[in-house]
């Protein structure tokens, strides 16, 4: 396993707080902490999304296994940063670093093949992954190429992983606001290779999931395999995929007017109920 041998800086971007890190095979990282934001059960979400994205043929980074040694910490100046790091010791997330890259914007941006957008966001509604939108594109892109990032809000994994359940609807309304959400999306080609994905495979990916990580979230033997078998359940699962788009398509998208009102309120109820923060 990698070990991370020298601290470059820290991307403030969201509560997982990534750093960009170099390895002991000299390249460089980013890793997001599993003492920061939402710990052992982001990390396996990421992997496990980005895993099975590759298999999609999703234009993802490879998840990767990081490993933080205790004295690791004393390599950053931050106080903050310090206690994170000493708090993630061990196994942590992480992928390939990409130099040059910035941050997609479509106004900006050079044009993607309608094939890949529809791609991207079918994946994103099989994994109902709302955390990509317009204002945060969670997209990377340099001479290269673009890489989607970014896959620790998505539902259908972190469920699979927690044995949860989800408001599908609430959800929904959010994936119509996602950067490249249509009307007329044809999703049978994605159905159809998703399809093709080998079930042997979902065990692949699970399998690879650290036992430190894995111990973490009180997870067994029987509960990974509960784990392998529901997310086969859930690619095999035709209808579902088609199910959203239909209601997708019927769903009307509130106004950002009503948003501020309906928050307005849901403010307004909060301090009526327990006072001003």
């Amino acid at each position: 396993m990698i070990k991370l041998v020298e601290f470059y800086k820290a991307l403030r971007a969201g509560s997982s707080l990534p750093l960009i890190v170099g390895g002991s095979d000299g390249h460089k990282y980013v890793v997001k902490l599993r003492g920061s934001g939402e710990g052992v059960l982001a990390n396996v979400v990421e992997f496990l999304s980005l895993a099975l994205g590759r298999f999609a043929q999703i234009p993802v980074l490879a998840p990767m296994c990081l490993l933080i040694e205790t004295d690791f910490a004393k390599r950053a100046n931050d106080p903050e940063i310090r206690e994170l790091l000493e708090k993630s010791a061990g196994v942590n997330f992480g992928t390939k670093y990409v130099e040059a890259a910035s941050a997609y914007n479509e106004r900006r941006a050079p044009v993607i093949a309608p094939e890949i957008k529809d791609n991207i966001f079918l994946y994103d509604l099989f994994l109902l992954n709302i955390d990509r939108n317009a204002g945060n594109s969670n997209i990377i892109i340099n001479r290269d190429g673009l890489w989607c990032l970014d896959y620790a809000s998505a539902v259908t994994v972190r469920n699979a992983v927690a044995g949860k359940s989800h408001k599908e609807l609430a959800l929904l309304k959010e994936m119509k606001r996602h950067l490249f959400y249509r009307d007329h999306i044809n999703a049978y080609s994605f159905i159809r290779k998703f399809k093709e994905i080998p079930d042997s495979s979902m065990n692949d990916i699970t399998d690879e999931l650290p036992e430190e990580w894995l111990g973490a979230l009180h997870m067994t033997k029987e509960t990974k395999s509960r784990l392998s078998k529901r997310l086969i359940e859930e690619k095999n699962n035709v209808a579902t995929l088609l199910k959203r788009l239909d209601m997708l398509r019927i769903l009307r998208l509130e106004t950002e007017e009503e948003r501020h009102v309906r928050t307005l309120q849901n403010k307004q109820t909060f301090e009526q109920k327990f006072g001003k923060l």
